[in-house]
């Protein structure tokens, strides 16, 4: 199985890995942007900040659920391990922290 998302070495969740990871990730901006210009203003119109807030809370945890079907259980992490699988965990660039081998 190829997961679309991979662990992320420093910390806790994932990074996306594929391209359905990154478009996923893209959609989630877009989807979560998308109705700002429409959120009430001080006049009144428009729809409830309450509902807008709502609404990114239901995105994010639709996002959290696709992430947790199509990449591995994360877990919190710091830094490589010897039993790292390239599979599951995230082994790009280290953002310039030295690591201990």
């Amino acid at each position: 199985m190829t997961y679309w998302f991979k662990r992320r070495r420093y910390g806790y969740g994932w990074t996306p890995a594929t391209w359905q990871g990154w478009s996923l990730l893209a959609a989630l901006i877009v989807l979560v942007l998308l109705p700002v210009p429409f959120i009430a203003d001080d006049d009144g119109a428009g729809p409830e900040p309450w509902g807008y807030l709502f609404y990114v809370f239901v995105m994010v945890v639709l996002f959290i659920l696709a992430a947790i079907k199509k990449g591995p259980t994360p877990h919190w992490r710091w830094g490589r391990r010897n039993g790292d699988n390239p599979d599951e965990d995230f082994l790009g660039s280290t953002g310039g922290v030295a690591l201990r081998r």
